[in-house]
């Protein structure tokens, strides 16, 4: 089903332009804060984060509106994107205060133990990678079966907890991607840039992990600054439409087999002659 999803998905993204939009305007974005951290440094560039991380919701629901769309209704990406884009930024905002507290509850008690900044990384991977895995399908939920920010998520956990074999191939599969567009961009990227990167063959590990922003801008300098700007926005472009596209038309297909929000499975099954009933 997984191999279906994919190739619906690729049919899906070739047959509607709008659905590059989302991973154009990620793409440009992460471009232009590339360019913007070498000339203003980071500092700006944090709190640019906060405005584009808002506009993330809205290009999501759009695309799913777009791909949900049969073709009937007009302008489905933008009305789309206006109608859902609460429903997506609400659970988003949740699932991301449930990682952090749990961070912080689990960080507090080991604090009293010592050398907590050397186990917080595997506290982090360990609080937010179960969580997102469970809810990570909670966007496609509240649009492709209009759930809300509580119900959106309780459906994710469901739809992989009835379908965890199909959900692990689903990853893996996507990371297959990730690494299919990545590599050659890497590749032309590092021949692109050998010169500017040379110093970095020469350094050591303590080097290395000493490594600032500054230090790396200074080696790029502004043409290398420029085409890594623009070789992430192809990335985004790339990879994150792909992704995008294969993840919402998976969990179309997923969702014939497990029964749609609000529905009630009925029990199959039969009486004896004292009336007792057993279930199938």
């Amino acid at each position: 089903m997984v191999t279906a999803a994919l190739a619906d998905a690729v049919s899906t993204i070739l047959g509607k332009p709008v659905l590059w939009v989302p991973g154009l305007v990620v793409g440009c974005l992460a471009a232009m804060d590339i360019v913007l951290q070498y000339y203003f440094g980071t500092f700006f560039l944090t709190r640019l984060w906060v405005i584009e991380a808002l506009a993330v919701p809205f290009l999501v629901a759009g695309a799913y509106s777009e791909i949900r769309n049969t073709g009937e209704e007009p302008l489905t990406f933008w009305s789309g994107g206006i109608r859902y884009y609460f429903r997506l930024l609400g659970p988003l905002l949740v699932i991301a205060f449930s990682i952090l507290a749990t961070i912080v509850l689990l960080a507090i008690p080991l604090s009293f133990l010592g050398n907590s900044t050397l186990v917080l990384p595997y506290i982090i991977l360990g609080s937010a990678v179960p969580i997102a895995f469970f809810t990570f399908f909670f966007d496609c939920a509240a649009v492709f079966e209009d759930c809300r920010v509580f119900e959106s998520i309780r459906r994710s956990v469901e739809i992989v907890l009835n379908r965890p074999g199909q959900v692990i191939v689903f990853f893996l599969v996507a990371a297959g991607i990730v690494i299919l567009v990545s590599l050659p961009l890497m590749v032309i990227w590092t021949g692109l840039l050998y010169e500017n990167l040379v110093p970095l063959a020469s350094m050591d590990q303590g080097e290395l992990q000493a490594l600032t922003m500054e230090t790396l801008n200074g080696m790029l300098g502004p043409g290398g600054i420029g085409l890594t700007a623009l070789f992430s926005c192809i990335w985004f472009t790339l990879a994150g439409n792909i992704l995008l596209t294969f993840k919402a038309v998976f969990y179309r297909h997923i969702l014939g087999q497990v029964p749609q929000a609000g529905t009630t499975v009925p029990l199959r099954g039969e009486y004896d002659e004292k009336g007792r009933w057993y279930k199938y």
